[in-house]
């Protein structure tokens, strides 16, 4: 039974892909090896690790269990590496950054350029998804960083705050219902000169845009989550005629004059697309939310973590 963890690295990639015929490609051998390989495997055991009826694969309970020891121990050896990464002076090491899809597309490009020319030598790797699959990665150690507009628990992550974002309701120009709103409307300038930050605009009254043309971003976003809380507070019942998972393709329905939505103003400084769009500030608490760089708590922190750390909250105002 010794060695059962020799090459945990091939079944785990089959349990990532939930297909042999997948992780041979990404591993780069042929299916048929891999196939025998992970049989020997199985066989060393004595027990099934991958129930072969189903597709996608599905782990049988003992290969629940040989995922659970393999994390433990990629955890360790991850450990370990940071720890003699220490030593080199940033000379050589890996850091793995997970972000938003916002923040991904408009910002950490520029983060991640700005410390790969002061530290060249560090690999990086990037994940961009929702709050709470970046969550569970940098929990199973797939990632040492997230930065994010949600707070991760304290009791579990160490939270430090980069800078602040908020929402505002974008509204096509076209729509009729900017006509006698006048007073609380704000181009694409203004809100990236920061009047919507300001009392220089009166917020969005109750109710104002009842029944309004509506695209949200998806349930399991944080954005629409706030959007929803944002909604109800100032009694706007939208009528929802599409969702969608990445902020940026929908505020470009907004562009095309399609509907309405509530967009971070992160996107409006960072993005290209201008357009003919009413913006409005919003009167809730629930509009403005904290952009964090968190990591797991009782992780070893790194020279890497701590060069890229300080750096990403040095940069605040730029985000």
């Amino acid at each position: 039974m010794s060695g059962l963890f020799t090459r945990k690295d091939l079944v785990y990639t089959v349990y990532q892909e939930q297909s042999i015929s997948k992780a041979a490609k990404k591993l780069f051998i042929s299916q048929p090896s891999l196939s025998v390989m992970i049989k020997k495997i199985e066989d060393d055991i004595g027990f099934p690790l991958f129930d072969r009826t189903c597709k996608p694969l599905r782990m049988t309970e003992a290969g629940v269990e040989y995922i659970r020891a393999t994390e433990e121990i990629m955890h360790i050896e991850k450990a370990f590496e940071n720890y003699a990464n220490a030593y080199k002076d940033l000379e050589t090491g890996s850091l793995n950054l997970g972000s938003n899809q916002l923040l991904t597309s408009m910002v950490i490009p520029e983060i991640v350029s700005a410390f790969m020319s002061k530290h060249p030598k560090i690999q990086l790797g990037l994940m961009d998804d929702n709050s709470s699959v970046l969550e569970a990665a940098i929990i199973s150690g797939q990632l040492d960083l997230v930065i994010d507009n949600h707070h991760y628990e304290e009791e579990f992550f160490e939270n430090k705050l980069i800078t602040q974002e908020h929402l505002v309701m974008a509204v096509p120009g076209s729509f009729e219902c900017n006509k006698g709103l006048e007073e609380y409307a704000m181009n694409d300038d203004d809100i990236i000169n920061g009047v919507h930050l300001t009392d220089k605009v009166k917020p969005l009254p109750e109710g104002a845009l009842d029944n309004i043309t509506f695209v949200a971003m998806t349930r399991e976003n944080e954005t629409r989550r706030s959007a929803d809380d944002i909604l109800k507070e100032l009694k706007i019942r939208p009528s929802t005629i599409l969702e969608i998972d990445r902020l940026v393709t929908l505020y470009r329905f907004v562009i095309m004059g399609t509907a309405a939505s509530i967009v971070s103003d992160t996107l409006i400084r960072h993005t290209r697309q201008r357009g003919n769009v009413v913006f409005y500030r919003l009167d809730s608490k629930k509009a403005t939310r904290d952009i964090f760089i968190s990591y797991k708590k009782n992780k070893y922190y790194s020279k890497a973590m701590e060069a890229f750390v300080d750096m990403v909250i040095g940069m605040g105002e730029f985000i």
